[in-house]
């Protein structure tokens, strides 16, 4: 996950590293220099030369703190912005590198979730941590070694006797910090999840007037994370106390015990004085333990979650090979048996047919008899058992999925669309030229130079998902974007099921020149899409029930002949809307 980024910055660190101890030994040096200009001017027998010289000394100390601290923050922090943008490059090319069926088991609020929450965590425990981290660590010591070395060392013994205690109570509540974070994190994820679901799904919320109880479960919701959120905040909020306490007993100890010191001679105020800026640079990084170890398990959690994500096995490197492949014999399928998940009840089962190049063949069955499973593994979005599925006679588990996929044109059922122009969509696969893409929307029965439907013509955005359009305009816009590749293999998947039946003889009449020769897969429940097809093949249960052309199946009587005669006398048509 950073194995990039540290090859290229990780030297960044190491002038930031050194800039962050001159600047914790300058910053030491701070005090001594005020303790030594108070005592001259403590004794009042300096000259204004002196008084300028000692005053120079803290401004230029100053100004060497503000360089120091510039230049560490520059190295470090902005190495912490490269690396969180390295970082969502690579969560975003993970998952692009994923197969189809992780999204599938995962929630679409919790791969957001890491892309802005967790990311961002594990960017301030790599910058804004291991500064404070280093910084605080070098100015206690270079100022304990001051107050010991420089000033009174039983003293200083005496006042850092409460101090660990502090440490003791900030390390003690450090694990239930961790595990009360984790669940604000799950929660946060939850949030974003129903959030998106409810923005996807407004339409339906409303049709069912749900509002009001879809606010009240966002409210639970909300109320839930409020009280997450709350609990850590209570075992955080005990940590400033307990290190103000704890500090608050050596301040005391330094005035009482230094305070005699003065008296007896044994201590100017100067070094007194420098003593109370020396323990307030030890407070200082023990006041941002508290903050430095609720970063570091905010940070632990997060990284431990986008672990995750990229331990997940990738596509295989061997099935993004580009070799070109043509489609000269045609596809076999023998024997197919496929399950989603071990144990599960076939999908499909002992399916077997042939798909000759230049055949057209059909497919239909009631939902959940697995047509859909037969066109995700010729895709190869789901891996076929081996000896199941031949591309002219070769194995499609010797072919790489990238290669396979680019002789597809593919037609999902939802029609999916990219918040752009209707121009972008259609060409999304191969960037055509305009007039290529005119002619696959006339083809699919588009007419975007309509103005009174599409007001900018083909630049006309179709919204997210397509929700400016109805549900046949975005299925004919999907289908463009499969013709305008000009693919060997098209795939159909209920393609026409959201268009009217006039809309559908339109789009049949003008797919019959492009089909002619090329290999296609139809799937649809309205048998009119298919019945021109020379091969049909009904399934149920997983299985092919019956074959043959739709003649046949209507003459044998069987399911398909009965499904036919029923829609035939309802005289069924799609809506466009």
């Amino acid at each position: 996950m950073f194995g990039n980024f540290f090859r290229r910055y990780a030297w960044v660190y190491v002038p930031g590293f050194i800039f962050l101890l001159m600047y914790s030994k300058i910053s030491a040096a701070v005090p001594e220099a005020l303790g030594a200009a108070i005592d001259i001017v403590e004794s009042g027998g300096a000259d204004l030369d002196a008084v300028l010289r000692a005053a120079g000394k803290v401004a230029l100390l100053g100004v060497l703190v503000f360089a120091t601290q510039f230049m560490w923050r520059v190295c470090i922090m902005s190495n912490a912005r490269r690396l969180e943008c390295a970082m969502r490059e690579s969560y975003f090319a993970k998952l692009q590198s994923l197969p189809v069926s992780y999204f599938q088991k995962q929630r679409t609020g919790d791969l957001i979730a890491y892309a802005i929450n967790d990311i961002n965590a594990v960017r301030m425990t790599l910058g804004p941590v291991f500064a404070m981290s280093i910084r605080g660590v070098a100015t206690a010591l270079f100022s304990i070694f001051a107050m010991a070395d420089g000033i009174d060392g039983r003293m200083t013994l005496f006042v850092l006797l409460p101090v660990p205690v502090a440490c003791g109570a900030v390390v003690l509540l450090g694990s239930t910090i961790r595990n009360r974070f984790t669940r604000v994190q799950a929660l946060f994820a939850r949030v974003s999840g129903f959030v998106n679901e409810s923005i996807m799904g407004s339409k339906i919320i409303k049709s069912f007037a749900r509002e009001d109880e879809w606010n009240e479960d966002y409210g639970e919701l909300s109320d839930e994370m409020k009280e997450a959120n709350l609990s850590l905040v209570k075992v955080t909020s005990l940590l400033g106390p307990a290190v103000a306490i704890s500090f608050g007993i050596s301040y005391a100890v330094s005035l009482i015990y230094g305070g005699n010191l003065v008296l007896a001679g044994a201590m100017s105020i100067g070094d007194l004085v420098a003593y109370q800026f020396y323990l307030e640079l030890v407070r200082r990084p023990i006041v941002m333990l508290s903050r430095i170890i609720n970063l570091i398990v905010r940070g632990t959690a997060s990284y431990k979650r986008l672990r995750a994500v990229f331990d997940e096995p990738s596509v295989p490197d061997e099935e993004l090979d580009n070799a070109a492949i043509e489609i000269k014999q045609g596809i076999s399928v023998r024997d197919l048996t496929f399950s989603y998940d071990d144990g599960a009840l076939p999908a499909v089962e002992n399916v077997s047919f042939d798909i000759p190049v230049g055949s057209s063949i059909g497919i239909t069955g009631p939902t959940g008899c697995g047509k859909t499973t037969l066109v995700s593994l010729l895709l190869k979005l789901y891996e076929a058992p081996k000896g199941s599925i031949f591309v002219d006679g070769t194995d499609i588990t010797e072919l790489s999925a990238y290669s396979m996929r680019r002789v597809c044109g593919y037609v999902p059922q939802d029609g999916f669309l990219f918040s752009d122009s209707i121009t972008n969509n259609i060409s999304f696969y191969s960037g055509a030229s305009e007039e290529e893409v005119i002619a696959a929307a006339h083809t699919a029965s588009i007419d975007a130079s309509d103005t009174s439907v599409f007001p900018k013509g083909y630049e006309t955005e179709v919204g997210e998902r397509g929700t400016h359009l109805s549900g046949g305009q975005k299925q004919r816009i999907s289908l463009a974007r499969a013709l305008v590749r000009k693919p060997q293999l098209l795939i159909l998947d209920d393609t026409l099921s959201a268009v009217d039946s006039i809309t559908e003889e339109t789009i049949k009449s003008r797919l019959r020149p492009l089909l002619e020769g090329r290999t296609s897969v139809i799937i649809s429940q309205k048998l009119s899409a298919i019945s021109d097809c020379d091969c049909i093949l009904y399934m149920k249960d997983g299985r092919i029930t019956e074959r043959g052309t739709h003649g046949e199946l209507v003459a044998l009587g069987g399911d398909y002949a009965e499904l036919w005669h029923k829609q035939s006398e309802s005289g069924e048509e799609g809506s466009d809307r």
